[in-house]
């Protein structure tokens, strides 16, 4: 596990680090509680934070409070507060504050070791249900939810002028592989499919049984382009062995830029009109919405790249 120890007792932290390292616990170490924060801020895979109450540059409550938000935005996060001296009072304003577990000083290594492997299950525990709750069973892509909040909040945050193209593609003729192969098979082509897509960026959603979307950021229009008919091809390339059958789909795709003033759900749409236009048009190809279309016109203002 990732372990911030912070303790400004110079007995105690390395007494305490001497506990973790020999666990060969991962352990970030800081007698600061403001340099601790930040590092916490900024590093997102931290598993455990153990912080002492009784510092000098900042209030353990406070740090515990904000390692919960951190821990709500993110994923999940063990906050053991630990402690000089212990009451009720001071046991329920921790608790109250985000803190999981709050120990005694010093720190007795059978308990603490005994703390960390329940912070570990927790932990463990924690990130399933995240999984479960923001990604696909049958793909671990995103989820529909989980991806356009995702995207709403990477186009809320992006510089101004930053490139961002959305993708929306689906199976053709999905339907008839289920009627013809079955539902066995038809979930191996959407895991086929999305395999192939994460191989082109991994900000990738199934919203839908046959339907995908994807976010690709920092590339030209062009370029965002390019990787959609790289997907469409090696879809199209690729056979799906299942027992004694061999199957091969095609898809179907539309491209649009981000324009000024968009949300999520305005770009998606009008990717999703260039991927309805590449269906009228035979399917099997890539609907690029020109980058200067007029929004009330953008089908009429798409074109093909195949």
């Amino acid at each position: 596990m990732k372990i911030v120890l912070v303790e400004d007792s110079n007995g105690d932290r390395e007494a305490i680090r001497a506990i973790l390292e020999q666990r060969r616990e991962n352990v970030f170490v800081f007698q600061s509680g403001h340099s601790a924060l930040k590092f916490v801020q900024k590093t997102p895979d931290i598993d455990v934070v153990i912080v002492s109450q009784n510092l000098e540059d900042a209030s353990g409550l406070e740090i515990c409070w904000n390692c919960r938000i951190l821990a709500a935005e993110r994923k999940a996060m063990y906050v053991i507060a630990i402690s000089d001296y212990i009451n009720d009072a001071m046991l329920v304003e921790a608790l109250d504050s985000g803190a999981d577990d709050f120990l005694n000083k010093p720190l007795q290594e059978d308990i603490l070791l005994a703390r960390l492997r329940v912070a570990e299950r927790v932990v463990m525990l924690q990130r399933q249900l995240v999984q479960l709750a923001s990604r696909d069973s049958l793909t671990n892509l995103y989820n529909r939810r989980a991806f356009f909040e995702k995207a709403q909040a990477f186009m809320e945050s992006r510089p101004d002028g930053h490139p961002i193209s959305a993708v929306m593609f689906d199976i053709d003729h999905f339907k008839s592989v289920n009627d013809r192969f079955g539902h066995d098979v038809g979930d191996q082509v959407i895991k086929t499919v999305a395999k192939i897509a994460l191989d082109e960026g991994d900000f990738v959603g199934r919203i839908g049984g046959e339907e995908f979307a994807m976010i690709i950021e920092g590339e030209s229009f062009r370029a965002a382009a390019c990787a959609a008919n790289r997907i469409r091809e090696s879809i199209e390339q690729t056979t799906i062995l299942t027992e004694d059958k061999r199957v091969q789909v095609t898809s179907s795709f539309g491209v649009a830029r981000a324009q000024s003033g968009d949300d999520v759900y305005t770009l998606l749409k009008r990717a999703d009109l260039a991927l309805y236009q590449s269906k009228d048009n035979g399917r099997n190809m890539v609907t690029v919405e020109r980058p200067h279309a007029v929004k009330t016109d953008l089908v009429a203002n798409s074109y093909a790249v195949r």
